[in-house]
């Protein structure tokens, strides 16, 4: 797969969580507000932002390491940047 096809999947990715996190917010201000949709939304969400997180990683880890010169810094700083997105 090339760049532009996984910018493109991480892209819809993106989008999808955008799309769970606006009809959670419409949830908010309706009357008659379904508390386990929005329940179920929100766990979606927050899954759908944990597979993202992932993928992007997978994706990019191999790409971030191959561009840089000093590798051991480079993987020091990647496994920072891990830690600190999973670290929840």
């Amino acid at each position: 797969m090339n760049a532009d096809e996984i910018r493109k999947q991480l892209t819809n990715r993106i989008h999808r969580i955008k799309g769970q996190l606006d009809a959670i917010e419409k949830g908010l201000y309706k009357e008659d507000e379904d508390c386990e949709k929005t329940l179920l939304l929100l766990k979606a969400s927050s899954q759908a932002l944990k597979k993202f997180g992932e993928a992007y990683v997978q994706e990019y880890m191999e790409r971030c390491f191959s561009e840089k010169k000093s590798t051991a810094i480079v993987q020091s700083n990647v496994r920072k940047a891990i830690k600190a997105a999973f670290s929840l």
